[in-house]
């Protein structure tokens, strides 16, 4: 992403040289690994969704990760866990109320 973003991604021809390959097929093995599954381990969430899951999250979010059908449902899927409204639902109620 860092790469991408400062425009320093390398030229195909040397993409093997870059320790990642090109950042369009890692884009797409991130797809692979979230498309198809309820999560990355399969049907169990793990710490795995959690990195995984804000990488994706934050990618789509400020447009670094490209909107696929994959990443949104994944994201979705995550984002609508009992624990993580719940986790919302404390930081929401922990923020200073608005001043109007």
């Amino acid at each position: 992403m860092t790469a991408k973003a400062l425009g320093l991604l390398a030229p195909a021809e040397k993409s093997g040289m870059a320790g990642y390959g090109s950042f369009e097929k890692t884009i797409d093995a991130l797809e692979s690994a979230v498309a198809g599954r309820e999560f990355i381990a399969g049907d169990s969430f793990t710490a795995a969704d959690v990195y995984v899951g804000s990488q994706i999250g934050w990618g789509l979010l400020f447009g670094t990760i490209e909107q696929r059908p994959a990443f949104t449902a994944y994201v979705e899927r995550l984002r609508a866990r009992p624990a993580a409204l719940r986790a919302n639902a404390l930081d929401d109620a922990a923020m200073p109320a608005k001043k109007t």
